[in-house]
């Protein structure tokens, strides 16, 4: 008897994992592949972000649509904060993560209750049988079933509601040969905003896009997307940052540099790290080997072969 169990559970597991290999080939579907194989950078996700996604096997957005917010939570370190900015990273793109009311139903089999427990719930439903039932009960139960029909009539026919419609949103666009990245440039009013500006390449340098117009030259090695007004960009191996005018705020002198947060950037020199303002002063020494960017007014750094928590003031709390 054991081993038949073990054998039905083992081809119901089966039969989830294949029908998730189905939705995530149709997930694909939506999208052409120079959406697909744009890079978190590419996406304009920020280096916290970017930095837990890759520590995931997460490098492109291809690994992101055919997940669900479900999966995302999976992921060790994800918060809310950081799912709404992938969400938002891919939307801005044409693209979102997979919805899929399917996936969600999926359970992992549940062991038969005990004898007692069952025996409990069958007197509990005999006795509810046969209790007399008032006149006001039973317009509760009529009123409860109505407004069910009309949330059902409401959804439509479709059985998977809301995230069913959304996808048939985007069915037709695909049909008619065009891409949801090139449908969403079309239903561009006004200018993105500094903080969305898309990045651009071209001849192997980087620049960025308002939705409309190149409003940085395509000129960098490489660019970070903009924090508090300011990116990070890179020329021969050598970090500084421009404000959105292109004008060189903080000289590229850095080996290393991450997005202001806080009012505070992670640079380095040589092996070392530090933080600097906004008008390139040293607020914190070059005295750590790693480091992360400052959020919720903590950074952790590494020393020694040790971590530790950092606040803007200096001081540390040995991890």
């Amino acid at each position: 008897m054991a081993n038949k169990k073990f054998y039905y559970r083992s081809k119901a597991k089966e039969a989830a994992r294949n029908r998730r290999m189905d939705v995530q080939s149709k997930a694909l579907e939506n999208y052409t592949e120079q959406q697909l194989s744009m890079t978190l950078e590419d996406l304009g996700i920020s280096d916290n972000a970017k930095q837990l996604l890759s520590a995931n096997g997460i490098a492109t957005a291809a690994a992101l649509v055919v997940r669900s917010e479900k999966d995302m939570y999976k992921v060790q370190g994800l918060n809310k904060r950081i799912l709404g900015e992938i969400k938002s990273a891919l939307e801005n793109n044409g693209m979102s993560l997979y919805a899929s009311p399917e996936e969600e139903g999926e359970s992992a089999p549940q062991e038969e209750p005990s004898q007692p427990k069952k025996n409990v719930q069958k007197a509990k439903k005999q006795a509810e049988k046969n209790a007399p039932r008032s006149a006001a009960t039973e317009a509760a139960k009529q009123g409860a079933q109505s407004s069910k029909k009309q949330e059902k009539k409401a959804e439509g026919s479709s059985k998977f509601g809301l995230a069913d419609r959304r996808e048939q949103v985007k069915t037709p666009a695909v049909k008619e040969g065009k891409t949801a990245h090139a449908d969403r440039q079309e239903r561009l009013t006004e200018p993105l905003p500094i903080e969305v500006w898309r990045k651009v390449i071209k001849g192997g340098k980087w620049g960025f896009s308002d939705g409309f117009k190149i409003v940085i030259p395509p000129m960098y090695d490489e660019v970070f997307s903009f924090k508090e007004g300011l990116a990070c960009v890179e020329i021969d191996g050598k970090c500084g940052f421009i404000d959105g005018e292109n004008n060189v705020v903080i000289p590229l002198e850095y080996d290393l540099a991450m997005s202001f947060s806080e009012g505070l950037a992670m640079v380095s020199r040589g092996e070392k790290c530090g933080y600097i303002n906004k008008q390139n002063e040293l607020v914190i020494d070059f005295l750590y080997d790693a480091a992360s960017p400052f959020e919720d007014g903590e950074a952790k750094v590494k020393k020694d072969g040790k971590w530790a928590t950092l606040t803007p003031d200096g001081s540390l709390a040995w991890i």
